[in-house]
């Protein structure tokens, strides 16, 4: 066997050279195109490793696989090669069998080849913010990668006894399942796209096992088919069917075409994805500091961000107390739907659609050049407290943004906002310094304005130099690499003469007179929350009742949301129930929010990049009995139990205000839960 084997892998040479070309030509435009020192593992896994699943990657793989499937058995039966191997005194079977095996051990080669060079390359490059290099998710996506390829190769091993139908019939499957993807967000377990969907406990990623374990299976019954179709398949030399030329011409027409489509196909969807497919013209701007890349449709916008651009980044410099401003690279074509902006290492990208004023695409920039900054004067050594430092990272870049660009509606619609999530959901520092606890618990936005708060307070406190002297302080030679999250922060803030408990305690104060000016009209609570399934199961219908509350009851009624939420939306209550037996909150006139909206998420938390699917609610009745409902699809909601967040604007150009995540259960029946 192990003879048939390697006489197998010298077979597959041609295949072999062709995926290592592809590997090459893939890493020169690599080298080429991108600098090298600014690939983390977040961008490196950008648009795979992201929560759900995406098809595009996946077509590349089904290609790869494809291809290598179809060149073991087709030609060896047109020239007739495979006479000699059952003319060796070896059963059909295993010449079968070793021929699988050589495919899939070339397959996984390869694709460790491509994942060790892609570690090779992280290893040697940490990145100052977010930089961590998870090897649990490295090593589950080599493995999963090598068994959705084996799947895909039994699936082209059968696919090849039919020739060119088989790679038709296979399009089409891929492109319905693409389509499934898109329209309905899932296609189901019985998609192979599903097998690359991407869950987290934390930072783990935890594969779909149900799907790989159900596909599995159906890979092997699917090469028992195509053993018995091709150990019965005659070779055209031993009197098999021989293909005319114009068949050939014809099979090989189609088969170039059905690749090329897909692959174009992928393409696309993976510049959609990671926003760099692009049909404009790309414009260079440079000036002394910034080079900017931009379409040229967007000539006015650029225009104005270029005309203010050193001047901010001398402010911003100023403010941080920078010696020496960095070179930056700005990317002002990419389009993506997470975030308006994105800094790594020296390299920025902004979504110019992200704001329809143009000072805000400025203020972004320099929210993005901050990153820029925070990474160059820490010497990248926040990446090893990312997690207890992303509030402040976050909410300095805010903080300099507005000093610098002042949007100062924006910025009080955000603090307001902020401050009643902060009184409602009791948010401490000690929650802000653990940023994917704080992300499982609160409204990950909040980092923001939190963090712009905090920010505020300790320069309040400690002066505006303490901002740049803290960026400093955590990449000097005697740091104490990693701390505990509060150790950290009492370490470097001794270490710039700050006191911390000073900070928080003025932090609070600020906080509580921002709450105290609110009006509370404005903001509502969500009470008697309650979770249906219609008779159908095509939807899970969740209703909550809209009760208003006074200033003076805001706190107390929400310590005994809190603890309801703790029960879970199944005992059909959540944040906010306390208000209902409360007789001494006062009542006010609720002015009833324009837009209502729910948050799903999984169970699971998210690593990178990913965005929760969101729904839009009506509301229903009036007066004290005003109750908004939220219609969920199905596929949104990942098995019976689920976390969601409900959510409405409180004016009409504010952020979303968001209440603490529940969990909650969608019955199998119309029943309440």
């Amino acid at each position: 066997m192990i003879s048939l084997i390697a006489k197998e892998l010298r077979q597959l040479r041609p295949i072999a050279w062709l995926w290592l070309a592809v590997l090459v030509l893939g890493y020169s435009m690599q080298f080429f195109t991108e600098r090298v020192d600014e690939q983390t593992f977040g961008s490196w896994c950008e648009g795979y490793c992201e929560y759900s699943s995406n098809a595009g990657v996946a077509v590349f793989l089904v290609l790869l696989a494809l291809v290598t499937a179809y060149s073991l058995f087709p030609r060896e039966h047109d020239e007739g090669t495979i006479d000699f191997l059952r003319a060796l005194p070896v059963s059909r079977a295993s010449v079968f069998i070793a021929k699988v095996l050589a495919a899939w051990l070339l397959l996984c080669v390869i694709n460790l080849l491509s994942y060790g060079l892609d570690r090779a390359l992280l290893a040697s490059n940490p990145e100052s913010i977010g930089g961590l290099f998870y090897d649990q998710v490295w090593f589950t996506l080599l493995w999963r990668d090598c068994l959705f390829m084996f799947i895909v190769l039994a699936h082209g091993i059968l696919l090849s006894w039919f020739r060119t139908l088989g790679l038709v019939l296979y399009s089409l499957y891929l492109l319905g399942l693409m389509w499934a993807e898109s329209a309905l967000g899932s296609s189901g377990n019985w998609s192979i796209f599903a097998l690359l969907s991407n869950q987290y406990e934390g930072s783990s990623l935890i594969v779909n096992g149900q799907g790989l374990l159900l596909h599995s299976g159906i890979a092997l019954l699917v090469l028992l088919l195509a053993y018995r179709l091709w150990s019965r398949s005659e070779s055209s030399a031993g009197g098999g069917k021989r293909s005319s030329r114009g068949m050939k011409l014809a099979n090989g027409f189609f088969a170039f075409t059905g690749f090329l489509v897909l692959g174009l196909l992928m393409i696309y969807r993976i510049g959609v994805d990671t926003g760099t497919a692009q049909s404009d013209d790309l414009t260079v701007t440079a000036t002394e500091h910034y080079r900017f890349v931009y379409s040229a449709r967007r000539e006015a916008v650029v225009q104005y961000i270029v005309e203010h651009a050193e001047t901010d980044l001398e402010a911003l410099g100023e403010i941080l107390g920078v010696d020496t401003l960095p070179e930056i690279r700005v990317d002002l074509s990419a389009s993506s739907e997470h975030a308006a902006g994105l800094a790594k290492w020296k390299k920025i990208q902004m979504d110019l659609d992200a704001f329809r004023e143009d000072v805000s695409q400025r203020r972004v920039l320099s929210h993005e050049t901050t990153h820029v900054l925070q990474a160059t004067e820490s010497d990248r050594a926040l990446a090893d407290n990312y997690s207890a430092a992303k509030f402040f990272i976050e909410g300095m870049a805010q903080y300099t943004s507005f000093a610098i660009v002042p949007e100062l509606e924006r910025r009080r619609s955000n603090w307001e906002l902020a401050s009643v999530s902060w009184q409602r959901q009791s948010i401490r520092f000690d929650d802000l310094i653990d940023a994917d606890g704080f992300a499982r618990q609160y409204d990950a936005e909040l980092h923001y304005s939190l963090g712009d708060l905090w920010t505020r307070a300790m320069v309040h406190t400690c002066g505006l130099s303490s901002l740049g002297d803290f960026l400093r302080a955590t990449g000097r030679e005697d740091a104490v690499r990693d701390l505990p999250a509060a150790i950290f922060w009492r370490d470097t803030m001794r270490a710039i003469d700050c006191d911390l408990d000073t900070v928080n305690a003025t932090w609070r104060q600020q906080m509580t007179e921002l709450h105290d000016a609110v009006d509370m009209a404005k903001y509502p609570l969500f009470t008697d929350v309650i979770i249906q399934r219609d008779k159908q199961g095509s939807q899970i219908r969740i209703s909550a009742k809209l009760e208003s509350v006074s200033a003076d009851a805001d706190a107390d009624a929400d310590a005994d949301a809190d603890a309801d939420a703790g029960a879970g939306a199944g005992a059909g209550a959540g944040a906010g129930a306390g208000a209902d037996g409360d007789g001494d909150a006062a009542q006010v006139t609720t002015a009833v929010p324009e837009r209502f909206i729910v948050r799903i998420g999984g169970i699971s938390t998210q690593l990178s990049g990913g965005v929760d699917p969101v729904f839009r609610g009506q509301t229903q009745g009036e007066g004290d009995e005003l109750r908004v409902e939220f219609l969920i699809p199905d596929y949104a909601v990942p098995g019976t139990r689920f976390r969601y967040q409900l959510g409405y604007t409180p004016s009409v150009d504010a952020r979303y205000y968001y209440e603490s995540w529940r969990r909650g259960t969608a019955p199998a029946s119309t029943s309440q839960p």
